[in-house]
């Protein structure tokens, strides 16, 4: 009897715990204004009082996967700063420096982002270069010679590291050398590329009718007028767009395991390393499965963290690394799991089994309580400090936009912390974390 009546004190406990999450501590996120700019971009608007600055985030609907040449996406994002038909790209930075402004470019596998920091008094100004970098480059052909040589010049020191070694052999394995996601530039692919190369990228794909907007920060009634005169009338690409090039998926994990395949340890040696970078893998549930939500606590309890299971075992126990890490990374639509870890050089192997080691006691053995609380504790704060903010929550926004991710992604993810339980875990473990079906790999001296 007395077993019986803790038992149920517990499960008592146990629900009131997860009432007091969510009466006490789940965060609330507030959505962003949904616009429309006269030639019908949406624009996605995170007002904040506290901020004196605005950030105009314009995305494109092209990246890697729709490029004919390898680095063609990313040259041709960032060329658009190299100057206009109306300002070098010496003007156009002094400029910016002038008013306090900051643009980032950067490219994706399906999109190429424009991010311009600026302070609110000098919208107009700096969104009017904004507009002219974007509807009027020339991309210089020496400005373009050199930005070449110089992402060439880092491409030869980063090819060395163990890290980015690793990486290229997984991802090529995973994916295969003809998905986007696993095919890596090589110096040939910086010397084939050309100017021409360029503009028929921004020709084909930069335009109105394949972008979108997000304003987050002071965006008051005159900044938003502001943005709909410089970006409110059809610009770019007038054809329509041609059709996403098909390419067929790799298989998950768990359709591996249906079809009873496998990979082989990828090992290479390089002379000149002094430490083993140990990568493992594999393709798990579409970012929109039921299964994607609880699958991030059951990847933070593994390695998200540094209380994480393989940080306490690996690192603290073994001492065989200084950090360790388990991550669910969203490449495409269907999300890509990765162990990493940087390890002493004759201690890959043991490294290896202990990741395999707690990947089968989580199949096998159920998550006590206390670390779920403290699990579930972290994550709540993570998802404060990840969205504090409106340009953390532009970030979001876009995120979801890009991704195709239901507009109550986040409210997801918070029910899937507060309220999955340690036997729906298992079952996840049991279907997904399957080191057998992942790709191993060790790249070291």
């Amino acid at each position: 009897m007395p077993s019986v009546h803790t038992s149920g004190r517990t499960r008592l406990q146990a629900v009131q715990m997860k009432e007091s999450y969510r009466q006490l501590i789940v965060p609330q996120f507030p959505h962003p204004a949904e616009h429309t700019l006269p030639n019908g971009v949406p624009a996605y608007v995170i007002h904040s009082d506290y901020h004196e600055a605005l950030r105009i985030d314009i995305v494109i609907g092209a990246g890697q996967w729709e490029q004919s040449k390898l680095l063609q996406a990313l040259f041709t994002n960032r060329l658009l700063r190299e100057g206009t038909a109306r300002l070098t790209s010496g003007v156009l930075a002094e400029k910016l420096d002038y008013y306090g402004a900051w643009l980032e470019l950067s490219v994706s596998v399906h999109h190429s982002f424009i991010t311009l920091y600026t302070l609110s008094r000098f919208v107009r100004e700096t969104c009017t270069l904004l507009r002219d970098m974007l509807l009027n480059p020339v991309f210089p052909q020496d400005r373009f010679e050199v930005i070449r040589m110089n992402n060439l010049q880092q491409h030869r020191v980063s090819r060395q590291r163990g890290d980015v070694m690793a990486r290229r052999l997984l991802y090529g394995a995973v994916y295969g050398q003809e998905h986007p996601c696993g095919r890596f530039a090589e110096e040939e692919d910086f010397v084939a590329v050309t100017r021409d190369d360029l503009l028929q990228f921004y020709q084909t794909f930069y335009g109105s009718a394949n972008s979108f907007v997000c304003l987050s920060g002071k965006v008051d009634d005159e900044a938003l007028s502001i943005v709909a005169e410089c970006f409110g009338e059809p610009w770019g690409c007038a054809t329509p767009l041609p059709a996403r090039r098909e390419v067929e998926e790799p298989l998950s994990v768990d359709e591996l395991e249906k079809a009873g395949g496998t990979f082989s340890p990828l090992v290479q040696s390089h002379g000149h390393l002094v430490q083993s970078s140990i990568r493992m893998g594999g393709l798990l549930m579409d970012v929109n499965s039921d299964d994607y939500y609880p699958m991030r606590v059951l990847c933070t309890i593994l390695g998200g963290f540094f209380g994480s299971r393989l940080m306490k075992s690996i690192r603290e126990d073994m001492g065989y690394t200084y950090g360790i890490s388990a991550d669910l990374l969203t490449n495409t639509g269907r999300t890509f799991f990765v162990v990493s870890s940087e390890t002493v050089a004759d201690k890959a192997q043991e490294v290896v089994e202990g990741i395999r080691m707690q990947m089968r006691r989580l199949q096998d053995e159920l998550v006590p309580e206390a670390e779920l609380t403290m699990v579930r504790n972290y994550m709540l704060g993570e998802l404060c400090r990840n969205y504090e903010g409106a340009f953390a929550m532009a970030d979001a926004s876009i995120y979801l936009r890009t991704l195709g991710l239901p507009e109550d992604h986040i409210e997801r993810v918070i029910d899937a912390i507060v309220n999955v339980s340690a036997e729906e875990l298992r079952t996840l473990a049991q279907r997904w974390l399957l080191p057998e079906r992942m790709q191993t790999v060790v790249v070291g001296p």
